[in-house]
C-alpha cells in the first residue's frame, strides 16, 4: 500500500528539485530511503516530519509533511 508525502526541500535542494513534492511511497519507508531516490543524504541536515524533529529511520505515514533543512554554518 502507497502512503503520500509532501517532501518541502530548502537551499540548494530546492533548487535542483523543487521546493515542493508529492511522493508515493511505500508503506513502512523511511526518512533516509525516501530521500536516497533523490540522492540527498541525511548527514548535514535538520530532518523535521510534521514540526518535529525525527531522525533518518523515521517510518513515513499517510499525509506526512517532511521538510529537509540544511545545517547553517557562519564564519
Amino acid at each position: 500500500m502507497a502512503v503520500k508525502v509532501t517532501l518541502v526541500l530548502y537551499g540548494e535542494h530546492a533548487l535542483k528539485h523543487g521546493s515542493r513534492l508529492e511522493f508515493e511511497a511505500v508503506e513502512g519507508e523511511t526518512v533516509e530511503e525516501l530521500l536516497g531516490e533523490l540522492h540527498i543524504g541525511t548527514e548535514g541536515h535538520h530532518l523535521l516530519v510534521n514540526e518535529r524533529k525525527v531522525g533518518k529511520d523515521h517510518v513515513l505515514k499517510d499525509g506526512d509533511v517532511l521538510k529537509i533543512l540544511p545545517f547553517v554554518y557562519g564564519g
